[in-house]
């Protein structure tokens, strides 16, 4: 529905809580690591140490080369046709994408909205408890808090979205039915 066509993940290797961004070419993925970054040192006042990846060509650019360069990142790119030297990504994106598929065709609901089932996905995933982390959860890991999962509700259900008085006449209704496709982190 937003016209994505790919999206990188960002997973920290601490906690293994997973960022996804959705771009509509590969060419943002250097603006959206620029954007995580940000994010990551303003949040923890930690820098990024290391950056694995495979050696696709949105992560072997100039830019790329420079940013990590100045902020002293060490780059580790894979083998190339050796995806299990990055096995942490690969499964989670296998993970990611075959948790949107599911919740997807489980409700007849239309591939255009993977980029909502895929966030969905790793938002649940984020605050569901993991084995490697002594059965904690990725957010729990990285925050040190607990995260509150009463909000969780199942994606595709029926949601009512509330109209203002100041959109509607009297006679209308005051609220419009639709279908709950994932959160927001604000």
């Amino acid at each position: 529905m937003s016209g994505c066509l790919y999206y990188v993940i960002f997973i920290d290797d601490y906690s293994r809580k997973t960022w996804i961004y959705f771009m509509k070419a590969k060419s943002e993925t250097f603006d959206k690591f620029q954007e995580f970054k940000t994010f990551i040192e303003k949040q923890t006042g930690s820098h990024i140490r290391a950056l694995r990846s495979d050696n696709g060509g949105e992560f072997d650019s100039h830019h790329f080369k420079d940013l990590c360069r100045e902020a002293g990142i060490k780059r580790e790119l894979t083998v190339p046709y050796n995806p299990q030297q990055n096995g942490v990504a690969e499964r989670k994106n296998r993970t990611i994408c075959e948790a949107a598929k599911a919740m997807m065709h489980d409700l007849d609901l239309p591939t255009s909205i993977w980029a909502e089932a895929a966030g969905t996905a790793v938002y649940v995933q984020n605050r569901c408890p993991h084995f490697i982390l002594g059965d904690k959860t990725p957010e729990e890991k990285f925050t040190g808090v607990k995260p509150d999962v009463e909000h969780l509700r199942i994606f595709g259900c029926p949601v009512y979205i509330h109209v203002p008085k100041e959109k509607r006449s009297k006679m209308e209704p005051s609220g419009k039915k639709g279908i709950f496709v994932g959160y927001s982190e604000t």
